[in-house]
């Protein structure tokens, strides 16, 4: 038996019923041909080198299978006839596998290590997140207050202007008192 890496592009905007439904399309024809998937990895969301189909990103899978090569034809004529397949390539990994066993438990431990990873992975991006929203907190916060600083800034600006000086009168309308006093405070 060969083995064989097979990896495809799926459209960033399939549903998950339709990546499965991929998945097992390709399941199906490894296992008719007597293969055996040895690892599947979801590379997730990722930008493409360059725009294909319109489409700037795509989902990634990585197919490990061992197989007699007769299967590969077939799997890549179904995924030149879906829509929703971008590209693919398959690379002969090994010509010539003896100890299936051996490389199907190397397949498993190859898969926790990636889950490990990817457990790892989608950690640190919750930690960023949340250090990301922490941040725009931060600064609306810091925005909220600079922005009532200058309100009461010019709060207090409106008031001195309005506020009378000392020895001035209070507002226009009222008279000036004059040096003279009133007749009757003479008497």
């Amino acid at each position: 038996m060969r083995e064989h890496e097979l990896i495809y592009v799926i459209q960033p905007d399939a549903t998950p019923e339709r990546e499965q439904e991929i998945h097992a399309r390709v399941a199906k024809v490894i296992g008719d041909a007597e293969g055996q998937v040895l690892l599947r990895d979801d590379w997730g969301n990722r930008k493409l080198g360059y725009e294909i189909a319109k489409y700037q990103k795509g989902h990634y899978f990585q197919l490990n299978f061992l197989s007699d090569g007769a299967c590969v034809s077939e799997i890549e004529r179904g995924f030149r006839i879906d829509a929703d397949l971008i590209r693919f390539l398959t690379v002969r990994v090994a010509d010539s596998v003896t100890d299936i066993e051996k490389r199907v438990a190397e397949a498993q431990v190859q898969a926790a290590e990636q889950a490990e990873r990817r457990a790892e992975r989608e950690r640190l991006e919750a930690e960023r997140e949340k250090e990301r929203a922490e941040a725009a907190a931060s600064m609306a916060s810091q925005a909220r207050e600079s922005e009532s600083a200058a309100a009461d800034a010019a709060a207090d600006e409106a008031e001195t202007r309005e506020a009378p000086a000392e020895g001035a009168p209070a507002s226009a309308a009222e008279p000036a008192e004059t040096a003279a006093e009133p007749e009757e405070a003479k008497e």
